[in-house]
């Protein structure tokens, strides 16, 4: 335990408001293993925080006239099974209401690399593509894949090419184990660090949508004040104003009560608490939100799973952490 969160390690930053200052938090050790205090450079296991890089990525393809969010993907990727599949669009992905599964388990039959991948494309949708909202890992592999074609470049090149004017200077998909934070020993791996924790990722082996970004507590600050700063980054434009309202904008509504925009969740009460906010999660531990009436924003990083996954539910954790930003 660290800070009454479960874990080795917190690392957070916040700002109350507009303008106000930075407060930095840095607490607890990278693995329980190892007595070297929390440094802001060490590289947490980002999980579904990647999403949003991706997310980002995909907008400024968008931006830029590379691709369109409403065009059928199936025009340039097989993405799902069923007779609705063709009508799978970015703009379905990337809100999570494509109707493909959650996840893609055949990397628990030993299925990896573009096997694993190729399959896991092939899914069977769950729902009519635009009908649920069921958040899905699979989605946003598919979104990774499709930006590489369209692009004709690696998911993991056009993550840099955003994270440039970001100023997140530090995200990375292959960390080092000493500058990495421990996550979890699994039966099958034994203890991960310095690997993607999420056993899907690990399995697809080259860097995937959903999972996989490593990064401090800095490169996920600097991905907030972008979305808080309407597109511009610290070094730079990352993306146009319009871009940034799709981020912050919901379109369906998730059973759990949140609303869903593209890529990013509004007001997700359980974690966030009671402000007007978007923001994310990742299942490692890692989180962050930005207050949409203050300016407000805030980074919680922690290793929630380290050494076990078992009985570690940080909501409360999350909720007194994010309810000061407003």
């Amino acid at each position: 335990m660290v800070n009454g969160a479960p874990g080795s390690a917190w690392a957070s930053l916040r700002s109350s408001d507009r303008g106000a200052d930075e407060e930095l938090t840095l607490l607890g050790t990278p693995a329980h293993d190892d007595p070297t205090p929390l440094r802001a450079d060490h590289l947490f296991d980002l999980a579904s925080l990647t999403k949003i890089f991706t997310t980002v990525a995909a907008l400024r393809l968008v931006d830029a006239g590379e691709i369109d969010l409403d065009a059928p993907v199936a025009d340039v990727l097989t993405v799902g099974t069923g007779a609705d599949a063709g009508r799978i669009t970015l703009r379905h992905l990337l809100t999570h209401t494509s109707g493909l599964p959650a996840e893609g388990g055949a990397w628990r039959e030993g299925l990896a690399g573009d096997e694993l991948r190729t399959t896991v494309l092939r899914s069977e949708l769950r729902a009519e593509p635009g009908t649920a909202h069921l958040y899905s890992d699979v989605g946003f592999i598919a979104v990774g894949e499709l930006l590489e074609r369209v692009s004709g470049r690696p998911l993991a090149a056009l993550v840099a090419e955003a994270a440039a004017p970001l100023g997140a200077d530090a995200l990375t998909w292959s960390p080092s184990a000493a500058h990495a934070v421990a996550t979890e020993v699994q039966p099958h791996r034994g203890p991960v660090r310095g690997e993607v924790h999420d056993e899907l990722a690990h399995a697809l082996v080259r860097p995937a949508g959903h999972a996989g970004l490593f990064g401090t507590v800095h490169d996920v600050a600097a991905l907030a004040r972008m979305i808080r700063d309407e597109g511009t980054g610290a070094q730079g434009r990352v993306l146009s104003a319009d871009s940034v309202r799709l981020l912050v904008t919901p379109v369906v509504a998730a059973d759990a009560g949140y609303g869903q925009a593209i890529g990013l969740r509004v007001r997700d009460s359980a974690w966030m608490g009671d402000p007007v906010a978007v923001g994310h999660t990742g299942f490692t531990g890692t989180a962050f939100a930005v207050d949409l009436d203050s300016g407000g924003w805030g980074v919680l990083l922690l290793n929630r799973v380290h050494p076990s996954r078992d009985g570690t539910d940080v909501s409360a954790v999350r909720r007194e952490f994010f309810r000061t930003l407003g």
